[in-house]
């Protein structure tokens, strides 16, 4: 029989419309470079949220289906990122981007099903719990990978948190039981996926370090079923949290405010548990009280570390006798945490710090190089020579020139030749860092780096202790030598050779590029400059442009020596009249 529904039906062409599509999109992913794979399922999963034309219910099983295989590709960069102590910065950006791209994706694809599944008849209560659910785990996810990179919650995080809370609590499906994986029988509910990302946001995880953030977040994971959440405060709940003001968790004080907004939660037993496991773990035995972990691909000092960190941040007492454990070595070990770029080489410091544009107005140089050329023909006209103020001023409008021409490291080789590392604690002076050898490393004592915090100034620094912690790691001691440094330009004042000076010698007579230290006590007691070695000419004049400050100059003494780089002592030199 002819099938008219069929001839009058309109077929939607869209690629993620039918099972067969998503197969293939599926098949055909990259399976070898898993950030490629996963920003072409980014882009899937945006045309999904996208595509009205597919059904509510068909599009919940295709944003399933797609981020389920996802999953093995952001498990593997989350790895590789974690085990990495130190690596290229571009590679760094592109997994962290990858993954959380990837996850900001699927988040927005989560939530969009979540706001229309209510309106919708195709989806029940259980459908929604469940993507509810899902989307509470990408959206700890997203937090984790925040917290890999040494970055707060943004507000517009926390605002998705409260808002599917809210969704949650309205509908009642909190304490709903649901079953991810029903050949295993593994059971959670939305309560205990949400508190399993509130519990970790109150952990205070900038102080560990990535693996040690990874395995606070795996402790998190199995105590969850420990963890409480109430409308008011009792005897089991420690922080508060304000559906109202959409901020991060707080500790519950007597001057906290309650009203139908307001909710409270707390550790539970898990205190009690992670003291007991301290306990058996320094003991010599495997803890039994944290849920399934395989303690033998982490190192007992982490164990020891987090466990203890974990029960002081999670605790509703003070340091008492029954923290001892844990208190001792908080007060041995105060560390910050968080991420730095660094380059070598004098010419990529120099070129990193003479990227920015030295003038807010690109018009102004040209336009007073006019004026003194007009100035060049009065002189000539009254004096019949050019005076030597207008030669200086004049001179002083190219150099501004020359350092505007310079050429600035594209932003492709910045980053191939960046690397990212993480601190482990700072002193007033400088930094710790524990990294990963290479073969041929060019990490050595006295090797001056660039070193800027993340979306932060560049500052300089020299390496001025290594120490082999293994045949894997080395721990650096790094000392800060300008905390603001700037992009100097050098030329030879006089520019007479003497018969003892060779042609090598001349290249001196050239813009010589420099770096700029300010006086900056306790770390420069005097404005010096770096200069790369043989570069330049002790006790002989320049005229050193900074920004748009020409100063004459006389290079005094080398104060340091470094790799490559010396440090020297400058004084002004009073210009002829």
């Amino acid at each position: 029989m002819f099938d008219f529904i069929s001839l009058f039906s309109k077929k939607d062409d869209h690629p993620l419309a039918r099972e067969a599509g998503v197969t293939e999109i599926l098949t055909e992913l990259p399976a070898e470079d898993p950030a490629m794979a996963l920003e072409e399922l980014t882009h899937w999963l945006t045309a999904l949220s996208n595509a009205e034309s597919i059904k509510l219910k068909e599009r919940v099983k295709r944003l399933e289906r797609i981020d389920q295989s996802a999953q093995k590709y952001e498990r593997r960069l989350r790895r590789q990122y974690i085990e990495s102590s130190r690596m290229h910065k571009m590679t760094e950006e592109r997994i962290w981007n990858a993954s959380f791209q990837f996850l900001e994706a699927t988040i927005n694809a989560h939530l969009r099903c979540i706001t229309h599944l209510p309106q919708k008849k195709e989806g029940n209560d259980q459908d929604l719990a469940t993507v509810i659910m899902r989307a509470f785990r990408r959206l700890d996810l997203q937090a984790h990978w925040l917290y890999l990179r040494y970055r707060p919650i943004p507000q517009s995080l926390w605002e998705r948190i409260f808002s599917v809370i809210k969704i949650a609590e309205e509908r009642s499906l909190l304490q709903r039981p649901i079953t991810l994986n029903s050949a295993a029988q593994v059971q959670t509910t939305v309560t205990q996926e949400m508190l399993k990302l509130l519990m970790m946001s109150v952990a205070a995880p900038e102080h560990l370090t990535k693996v040690q953030i990874d395995l606070a977040r795996l402790l998190t994971h199995n105590l969850a079923g420990t963890f409480r959440w109430e409308p008011i405060p009792d005897g089991s709940t420690v922080f508060h949290v304000d559906f109202s003001k959409s901020k991060i968790p707080t500790r519950l004080t007597q001057a906290t405010e309650h009203h139908f907004m307001s909710r409270c939660f707390g550790s539970g037993e898990a205190v009690h548990a992670l003291i007991t496991g301290l306990k058996q773990l320094e003991g010599g035995s495997v803890p039994t009280t944290l849920g399934n972990i395989d303690y033998s691909i982490y190192k007992r000092e982490d164990l020891l570390e987090v466990m203890a960190h974990l029960a002081q941040r999670w605790s509703k007492l003070q340091a008492s006798n029954e923290h001892r454990h844990f208190n001792k070595r908080h007060a041995e070990r105060k560390q910050v945490f968080y991420r730095i770029s660094v380059v070598h080489k004098f010419n990529t410091l120099y070129e990193q710090l003479a990227q920015p544009a030295p003038s807010p107005k690109p018009q102004e140089p040209a336009t007073r190089l006019d004026n003194i050329d007009y100035q060049e023909q009065v002189d000539m006209q009254i004096y019949g020579f050019i005076t030597e103020k207008t030669r200086a001023k004049s001179q002083q409008i190219q150099d501004l020139q020359a350092l505007q021409k310079q050429p600035v490291l594209s932003v492709n080789k910045t980053v191939d030749e960046s690397e990212s590392w993480v601190v482990e604690n700072i002193s007033q002076m400088g930094y710790g860092v524990t990294i990963a050898n290479l073969k041929e490393d060019w990490v050595q004592a006295e090797a001056v780096i660039g070193i800027q915090p993340d979306a932060a100034a560049w500052k300089i620094g020299v390496i001025r202790r290594l120490a082999s912690e293994s045949v894997e790691n080395t721990q650096l001691g790094i000392q800060i030598l300008s905390n603001r440094p700037d992009a100097a330009i050098l030329r030879l004042a006089d520019t007479e050779m003497s018969i003892w000076e060779t042609a090598a010698d001349t290249q001196t007579f050239h813009h010589t590029p420099g770096i700029f230290m300010h006086r900056e006590p306790p770390y420069q007691e005097d404005e010096t400059l770096l200069l790369a070695s043989d570069s330049y000419q002790l006790h002989r004049t320049y005229k050193m442009l900074v920004g748009q400050a020409n100063r004459t100059i006389r290079l005094l003494d080398r104060l340091n020596t470094f790799q490559g780089v010396d440090q020297i002592l400058f004084t002004d030199v009073k210009a002829k009249v």
